[in-house]
């Protein structure tokens, strides 16, 4: 990463914003960073850490500077490769309204390679990460890649002991390897001691779990299993006797409700027969029963019709004689309708024209009306128009005699320009004057306090710098304290690591070796246990053995016997024998029943040596196991007896307790001698801060008494040209007066503002009176226009007046000649109105309506009336032709009924009613028989197969009783024995689970208990910080190969630095043939350039983690304290160092190396009054 530029501002003492062009700095290669305490040398570092990461490498939260609200830093860096790529990272900070902290407010990354502003990134957490992508660092490498304090360099050459160690881990971030993974560790021991714990927890609740118990329930279920097949064969064949009685029982209970069926269908014989004899007189009725019916319509509508036609005769004659009236009045209202209507129709149309003329005369007159009115009107405005225009007038005339006099008025107070412009001058010079000697008057006073601050300080330095020199020399007391106390140290860390290692040793061997002893007592005593089980493990197999070869005997001689009676059973006189091959054989009942018995006890006898075998086979394993772990634990006794070897004879010479003590002294003398170092280097670092605070008080007050002599001189100077403008304003003020004869300009400015004001007064009434005057005259035009065009108006109203009257007797005169007929006196026609000629229009119409009407009413009534005849006359004809028909045809038909009733058997009609039934009762009587009929045939079919199936077969209900609880007991035993058999197939399989879970248990066991060894082993290795110590070593062997390299480089191969196995710096003086150095023995100068090789080495092994290399480092503080000659190797070294990749910066304020650095940055610290921090850029 090369720097191009930084841009800061409100960065702690940069207030305004301020530039470092870094392309200018390190274009030489080696620059520097100049300024005074608190200018702000190290804030450059900031600005970068600050906009690459968000926050400074000292973790101060307190950055923002107190005059500024906001920070803004800029910073223009490159990466350097095949492709170089230029970034612009840039942030916004603002304090906190709460808290007072800073707090990001903006940020953003810009990629301006290509000349186009593309933005990687725009939120503050995304910058940062952006960044550490880019360069390949966190912050915490980065500072110690870029900075290099030299004087942690120098202490790091010298270290030894658990400070070095610890310098070591923070130098190459190895925490992570030391008490970081010794707590991983320990967090991962504790977890695997907790899964062991919880397995041991599991496997107490598989205590009862084991191969023997799987295989004796095993043997239970095979049992259970051979019971529940022979109470099946059982079951089976009780069921087969039960089915075939329960067939017998069923068909006893069958035939018995057969039997109780068919009494019950013969009990109902005498009712069907009944129903048979109903039936067939039903079925002959039905037959008949239309005849009758058609016979029975026909008389009934025979007379009917008769009754009809006597009431319809009585009706013709009724409307014969309306039908003769209704003629006779409708010819006399069609006499009267022919003579009146036309009349009326005449004198209708009349009125109507009238009325028309009415309206017309209704409008004419309306229309006279509103002219006159108009007329009148017109009238009245003109009068009022006129008297309008004579107060217009009279208007005129007074406000023009008002304009007159406000204009004499108005140059009545007209003032001299010049005189004005005097008095003006006066009053500018008069304020001035007041204005100076005020000034004049303040600027002594605060020259007053000044002179008395500059004294307040001048006493305050004195007293500081006083109180200065005594710090400074409690602090050398300090120093000369603390060398004295190193010189008497009673020894180092190494010393007592030394002794540690030795009392750790002896302990452990100790413990080793006791340990071991124990273990061989336990197995010794384990042995003699195993061999005494051993021994009564063999007795037991002996006494077992010769059990089974005697049971084994017995069981051959049983088998003989037992084949030879099987053979003797067999044999049939005459066949020879197989064995002796007679053929005469005497064989009786007692034989066949030992046969029996004899296969018995061969089955009983197998068992046992069956049973035995196992046994004797369980007894054979465990033997082999007690041999086993007798071998097992002779091999651990050999095993133990080889580690006590190991472990020597030396240890025993020693006491742990001695050791301890000596251990305990020097730990004490050590911790005591530590304390007292820290302490004093506490105080004299105590001392330091405050000589350090002391001296920025003082420089503070120096600052501060530097500005106020500024002041002094400032107001000084100021106060002396105040005076002399004084003078001079007083010269002309006094020549003004002279000229004017005014004395007070101010009340003399005051009387001709107030003139002013009255002469603009006067000018606004007269231009107020002439807008009025203007006004009035267009008005009077107005009005004189107004007047003339009311004459015309009118002058045309009365013209049409009077043709309106005129057209209104021409229209009264047509209205008279229409009506002369409807009024006959005069007075009548003038005082009609449209109502009444409405009224008469209506009243003809409604006699118009009435004559037509009722010649309507009267044709209609004719109509009705003849409609009415016509109908009456049709239906009486229609009535004689219908009743002379059913007359014929009640003949034939009551001719048929008697035929068919004689047909049928009937007596009578009345007979045959009784008889009549309907046709679905027919149906359930037909119905009725053929289901009795069908029912009782199917019963009798039924009895008759029943008795054939039980083919004289019977059983008792005691019988039938007995053999159902038999086969249901049978049932229950099953059932229980399949219950049983379930339940303990269930246990097997219950068992063999857990024994397979108990195996996977044990695995797991075995496997965290060989995790938690090798754990402990690691955690042994990994105590005191022994593989940190290892990694750090071996980083510092690379690290000091390229430190020596540097250091041979710079000091012309003079000098080489090398580590020991114990890590320890060695420097190689190749001047004195490569002779071996303590870094200690080295001058200030060369302890210097070491420290700066170490340095340069250790930040080119942090840059390794980066994507990009670092093309500059800082090397801040360490050359105060270098002499003239020092100084010199020092800055020809670092002349030779830089190069085209790696620029050197130097922070400092000693003068010496300000004038051999080329290039030079410098800081001018923050004034008060005149802002922050400034840099420049110069060059030698």
């Amino acid at each position: 990463m090369r720097p191009i530029e930084l841009k800061v501002k409100g960065l702690n003492s940069f207030i305004e914003e301020q530039t470092v062009d870094f392309t200018k700095l390190t274009e030489r290669g080696l620059f520097g960073i100049f300024g005074p305490t608190g200018s702000g040398k190290s804030t450059i570092l900031d600005g970068i850490t600050l906009a690459l990461y968000g926050q400074v490498s000292r973790k101060s939260s307190n950055y923002i500077n107190i005059n500024c609200n906001s920070l803004n830093v800029s910073f223009k860096f490159q990466i350097s490769g095949a492709y170089g790529k230029t970034y612009v990272v840039s942030r916004e900070f603002k304090r906190d309204n709460k808290t007072g902290n800073p707090r990001t407010s903006r940020a953003k990354i810009i990629d301006t390679t290509n000349g186009l502003d593309d933005v990687l990134a725009d939120k503050v957490q995304k910058v940062t990460e952006k960044c550490e992508e880019i360069i390949g660092l966190g912050i915490d490498d980065f500072t110690r890649t870029v900075v290099l304090p030299q004087g942690k360099f120098s202490e790091f050459l010298k270290l030894e002991g658990r400070n070095r160690r610890e310098m070591l881990e923070r130098l190459f971030n190895l925490k992570k390897y030391g008490d970081e993974l010794s707590i991983k560790l320990s967090k991962s021991i504790k977890e695997e001691k907790i899964k062991s714990n919880l397995l041991t927890g599991e496997l107490k609740g598989y205590e009862d779990v084991s191969s023997e118990k799987l295989n004796l329930k095993n043997e239970e279920l095979e049992l259970a299993k051979k019971q529940l097949d022979y109470k099946v064969r059982e079951f089976r064949d009780i069921e087969k006797t039960y089915k075939s009685s329960e067939e017998i029982w069923n068909l006893q209970l069958e035939l018995e409700s057969y039997k109780e069926r068919e009494e019950i269908l013969n009990y109902r014989a005498n009712e069907i027969e009944e129903d048979k004899v109903k039936l067939k007189f039903g079925e002959s009725a039905l037959k008949v029963n239309p005849y009758l019916v058609c016979y029975e319509n026909t008389l009934n509508e025979s007379c009917e019709i008769k009754k009809q036609k006597e009431k319809l005769e009585i009706d013709f004659r009724e409307i014969k004689l309306e039908k003769e009236n209704s003629e006779r009045q409708l010819l006399q209202i069609t006499e009267k309708k022919d003579k009146e209507i036309p009349e009326l129709k005449l004198r209708e149309q009349k009125i109507k024209d009238a009325m028309e003329e009415k309206d017309k005369l209704d409008i004419l007159e309306k229309e006279i009306g509103d002219i006159s009115y108009k007329v009148e009107t017109l009238r009245e405005q003109y009068k009022k128009e006129n008297n309008k225009l004579g107060i217009v007038s009279e208007s005129i005339k007074n406000t023009d005699t008002s304009i007159k006099k406000l204009e004499e008025e108005f140059e009545s107070l007209k003032l001299d320009d010049e005189f004005k412009s005097k008095i003006q001058e006066g009053l500018l010079i008069s304020e001035k004057y007041n204005l100076f000697e005020k000034n004049i008057a303040i600027n002594k006073k605060k020259l007053d306090n000044l002179n008395n601050d500059k004294e307040k300080l001048n006493l305050d330095i004195s007293n500081l710098k006083k109180l200065y020199s005594e710090k400074y020399e409690l602090l050398n007391e300090s120093k000369e304290n603390l060398e004295q106390l190193i010189k008497n140290s009673p020894g180092k860390q190494e010393d007592l690591l030394d002794f540690q290692k030795r009392l750790t040793d002896c302990n452990e061997k100790w413990s080793d070796f006791n340990q071991y002893s124990e273990e061989i007592k336990k197995s010794k005593l384990l042995i003699g246990e195993y061999q005494e089980l051993l021994k009564l493990e063999n007795e037991k197999t002996d006494t077992l053995s010769e059990k089974i070869l005697l049971l084994k005997e017995k069981y051959r001689d049983y088998e003989i016997e037992n084949l030879s009676l099987k053979i003797r059973k067999n044999l049939e006189q005459g066949e020879s024998c197989p064995v002796c091959g007679s053929t005469e054989h005497k064989i009786n009942f007692k034989d066949d029943v030992a046969c029996d018995i004899d296969d018995e006890k061969i089955n009983e006898l197998n068992d046992k040596i069956s049973e035995n075998e196992k046994r004797l086979k369980k007894l054979e394993n465990e033997i082999t196991i007690y041999n086993t772990k007798i071998n097992a634990e002779e091999e651990r006794i050999k095993e133990k007896n080889l580690q006590i070897k190991a472990l020597g004879e030396e240890f025993k010479k020693l006491e742990p307790k001695n050791i301890q003590e000596e251990f305990n002294n020097l730990k004490n003398s050590i911790n005591n001698y530590e304390s007292k170092k820290e302490f004093l280097e506490k105080e004299l670092e105590k001392l330091k801060e405050e000589n350090y605070k002391l001296e920025n008080h003082i420089n503070e007050i120096s600052t501060v008494l530097k500005e106020k002599e500024n002041q002094i001189n400032l107001i000084t100077e100021e106060l002396n040209f105040s005076i002399k403008d004084f003078s001079e304003l007083k010269e002309k003020l006094d020549d003004i007066k002279e000229e004017t004869k005014v004395t007070n300009f101010h009340e003399k400015n005051k009387e001709i503002i107030e003139i002013e004001k009255n002469r603009n007064k006067v000018s606004i009434k007269i231009k107020e009176l002439r807008n009025d005057f203007e006004n009035l005259i267009k008005e009077k035009d107005i009005l004189q226009d107004n007047l003339k065009l009311i004459m015309e108006k009118g002058t045309d109203a009365r013209t049409s007046l009077n043709e309106k009257i005129k057209n209104r007797e021409e229209k009264i005169n047509i209205i008279k000649d229409k009506l002369k007929n409807e009024f006959n006196k005069v007075e009548e026609f003038k005082n009609i109105d449209k109502e009444k000629l409405i009224y008469l229009l209506n009243e003809i119409k409604e006699k118009i309506n009435f004559v037509e009407e009722k010649f309507k009413s009267f044709n209609e009534i004719k109509d009705k009336i003849y409609l009415k005849y016509e109908k009456c006359n049709e239906e009486y004809i229609s009535l004689v032709t219908r009743e002379n028909e059913l007359i014929k045809r009640c003949k034939v038909e009551k001719e048929k009924l008697s035929e068919i009733l004689k047909e049928e058997k009937f007596k009578s009609i009345e007979e045959l009613k009784e008889n009549i039934i309907s046709q679905s009762e027919i149906e359930r009587l037909k119905e009725k028989i053929e289901k009795y009929k069908e029912e009782l045939s199917k019963i009798k079919g039924a009895i008759e197969s029943s008795l054939k199936k039980l083919n004289g077969r019977e059983i008792t209900k005691e019988r039938w009783e007995s053999i159902q609880n038999n086969i249901e007991e049978k049932k229950n035993e099953v059932e229980n024995l399949t219950e049983i058999k379930i339940k303990l197939e269930e246990e097997y399989k219950f068992l063999n689970n857990k024994l397979k879970e108990l195996k996977e248990l044990l695995t797991k066991k075995e496997r965290i208990d060989h995790k938690l060894a090798l754990l402990d082993d690691l955690d042994k290795l990994f105590k005191g910080k022994k593989f940190v110590e290892f990694v750090a070593i071996t980083q510092l062997k690379y690290i000091s190969l390229e430190a020596s390299k540097k250091l041979r480089e710079i000091t012309n191969g003079n000098y080489g630095l090398e580590v020991d196995e114990n890590g320890k710096f060695i420097i190689r003086d190749y001047k004195n043939g490569g002779a071996e150095r303590d870094p200690s023995t080295l001058s200030g100068g060369e302890t210097f350039l070491a420290s700066l090789s170490l340095a340069l080495a250790l930040s080119s092994q942090i840059q390794l983690k980066g994507t990009a290399p670092l093309e500059l480092f800082f090397l801040d503080e360490g050359f105060g304290t270098l002499d003239d000659n020092l100084l010199e190797v020092v800055m020809n070294s670092l002349e030779r160092l830089h190069n085209e990749k790696l620029k050197i910066g130097i922070i400092s304020h000693v003068e010496a190396i300000k004038n051999r650095v080329p290039v030079k940055l410098i800081l001018t610290p923050a004034e008060c009054g005149r802002g922050g921090s400034k840099v420049r850029l110069e060059k030698s």
